[in-house]
């Protein structure tokens, strides 16, 4: 919501509470951390949350622009936030987790940095996946 409105007050120069936004923001944040539920720890889940709303704000700015009609801005928070948690999912997939849930060592992006691998395995499987969900 705050976000939302900041982009409003610099693009009308008017303060405008959108409540609409606010509640397909919150819902888009628990579309997002979905998919890595299992494998993520909670600061992973905060990050992907609030990187949800925007990506709720883009979609739904994008559709807009393009003219689509979506009267409850369905498609920006589980389409666009449906691809975003794949991707949060092969970029914030804890080791001990990943470990725990389904016994693989393919964790996310940010631990394989981290311990100097760089290995982006489980990632280009989820960018596979989003893109195989819009191929169908």
């Amino acid at each position: 919501m705050f976000t939302d409105m900041i982009i409003t007050r610099r693009t009308t120069g008017e303060t405008m509470y959108d409540i609409t936004m606010c509640m397909n923001g919150a819902l888009s944040g628990l579309v997002g951390i979905t998919a890595g539920c299992s494998v993520c720890e909670p600061w992973a889940a905060l990050v992907i949350g609030i990187v949800a709303g925007w990506v709720y704000i883009f979609w739904s700015s994008l559709l807009v622009k393009l003219k689509i009609d979506d009267a409850v801005d369905a498609i920006p928070v589980h389409f666009g936030n449906g691809m975003w948690g794949c991707i949060a999912t092969g970029l914030f997939a804890s080791p001990g987790l990943v470990d725990q849930a389904y016994g693989t060592s393919n964790y996310g992006w940010f631990y394989n940095w981290g311990m100097g691998n760089g290995s982006g395995k489980l990632l280009a499987i989820e960018i596979c996946g989003v893109l195989f969900i819009i191929g169908w």
